[in-house]
């Protein structure tokens, strides 16, 4: 009853999926279409570069897990409210949080370097940061995190590195060899 899912889809796809998910989970249900951001590759001449992905995120009910003081990130070098905190005009001091700034619904992760210990040569392979703030937002330790479509295992990988038990899925025996080798070097 407290879980939530996560689909994600490039712009071709994403407004026909946001309208199936509205009609299986309910539009009351929806929660964020979160901007996966990201640079690399070639640049377009004949229109803007296309370098998002979509992220839906829905939960079953109104009760859900979300754990904002997880996914924190570090102020900004030039914020001001960073440094010393702001003073609202009826003279009220807000201090910042120490743990960070929340997150908003457009993630700059960049797309794994080619060169990264992290690239295991799957195609699709996701980076682990995206998928780490996903999992520490939307679950706790021993929660079960299951992964339908699992590819290389990435989501597999972090969740058992955050302490949840998890379910991976893929249909290939290309994904399952890759997922097993991931997780022994783990």
């Amino acid at each position: 009853e407290t879980g939530s899912i996560y689909i994600h889809c490039d712009p071709t796809a994403s407004h026909y999926i946001k309208l199936l998910m509205d009609a299986i989970f309910g539009s009351h249900n929806f929660r964020n279409e979160i901007v996966w951001h990201y640079t690399g590759g070639g640049r377009s001449k004949s229109y803007f570069s296309r370098k998002h992905d979509i992220i839906f995120y829905y939960s079953k009910t109104d009760t859900y897990t979300f754990n904002i003081d997880e996914i924190r990130v570090p102020y900004k070098e030039t914020s001001g409210y960073a440094k010393g905190g702001i003073t609202s005009a009826s003279g009220k001091h807000y201090e910042p949080n120490p743990l960070g700034t929340t997150v908003d619904d457009v993630w700059d992760i960049p797309i794994i370097n080619p060169l990264s210990h992290e690239r295991v040569g799957y195609p699709t392979q996701k980076p682990e940061k995206l998928l780490e703030r996903i999992v520490k937002a939307s679950s706790k330790e021993g929660d079960v995190v299951l992964d339908p479509f699992c590819g290389c295992g990435t989501t597999v990988a972090v969740a058992q590195r955050l302490k949840r038990q998890w379910i991976g899925i893929d249909i290939t025996y290309l994904a399952i060899d890759v997922i097993a080798k991931r997780l022994e070097s783990n």
